[in-house]
């Protein structure tokens, strides 16, 4: 049997991580816009992307890159590159 401070102190844990999801999920969907507006998104920008990417989130960022390449008629070889590392 846990003691009620132990509960309350994974309770707190719990929300807490919960909390720092949604900045996570927050600070990402502002970055991937932003890539996805800007027509030479900034290595610091997608590199930021790719620090706070969580394996759920893979999906949305290669499909940000996917659109840019296709939308370039010489796409950055560094933007394929990354393609490639996103595709594991």
């Amino acid at each position: 049997m846990s003691e009620p401070g132990q509960e309350l102190d994974q309770a707190v844990r719990q929300e807490t991580a919960l909390g720092e999801l949604r900045v996570r999920d927050e600070v990402l969907d502002l970055l991937l816009e932003k890539i996805a507006n800007d027509r030479y998104p900034s290595t610091t920008m997608l590199d930021d992307v790719e620090r706070l990417l969580t394996p759920w989130r893979i999906q949305d960022y290669a499909q940000v890159l996917l659109d840019k390449v296709r939308q370039d008629r010489f796409p950055s070889r560094a933007m394929v590159e990354r393609l490639v590392r996103l595709s594991g």
